[in-house]
């Protein structure tokens, strides 16, 4: 049995465990894997707001996500393989999404949100952290269990963030120096910081 079979029978366990046994069941899982990233902006202009102190650590944070998101998961990976969304009716899933049948691998959700709550690790924003990070494990969980993901593009996405704020945290003094204080003075003069 290959890597991809294990991950397409851990894909039906998944959703045959959690969807479809009630309608209430369902539409927490289905809020939790569309509307749960949500969070990630709205969390994030909060901390900027409320906690001072760690704007450095958001921002070199944000920067690591986008940074992987628009160019790990958007060019690279897709140069080297382009998996389908999982086709529920071919495997004998319960769909629950109507999803689009772009390509999964790998999962920009998991990217944003893991790769946020890593930066803030990595960073030293260790409260906020753990929020992301408990917020990411439940929207991975309920996109595997929709549907919309394997479970092997979510871990490609965790990956994916963690490499993107290890590089970022890599060049972090360079960063600091160059984009972030002179993007702090003009955000000061703008009244946004």
């Amino acid at each position: 049995m290959n890597i991809l079979t294990i991950d397409q029978n851990l894909l039906l366990a998944i959703n045959h465990l959690v969807v479809g046994k009630s309608a209430f069941e369902d539409s927490v899982v289905k809020f939790c894997a569309v509307y749960l990233v949500y969070t990630l902006p709205i969390g994030l202009v909060y901390l900027w707001i409320v906690f001072k102190k760690q704007r450095e650590a958001l921002f070199l944070s944000f920067l690591g996500t986008i940074l992987t998101l628009f160019t790990v998961n958007k060019f690279i990976i897709p140069a080297i393989w382009l998996r389908p969304r999982p086709d529920l009716s071919a495997i004998g899933a319960n769909e629950l999404l109507f999803h689009r049948p772009d390509y999964s691998f790998p999962s920009d959700h998991a990217t944003a949100l893991f790769g946020i709550a890593f930066g803030l690790y990595i960073f030293g924003f260790k409260k906020a952290a753990n929020w992301f990070l408990i917020i990411a494990i439940i929207t991975a969980f309920a996109r595997v269990a929709v549907g919309v993901h394997f479970p092997l593009d979510i871990v490609g996405g965790a990956v994916s963030g963690l490499v993107g704020v290890s590089i970022v945290y890599a060049l972090k003094g360079h960063i600091v120096k160059y984009i972030y204080k002179p993007l702090l003075k003009i955000l000061k003069k703008v009244r946004l910081a």
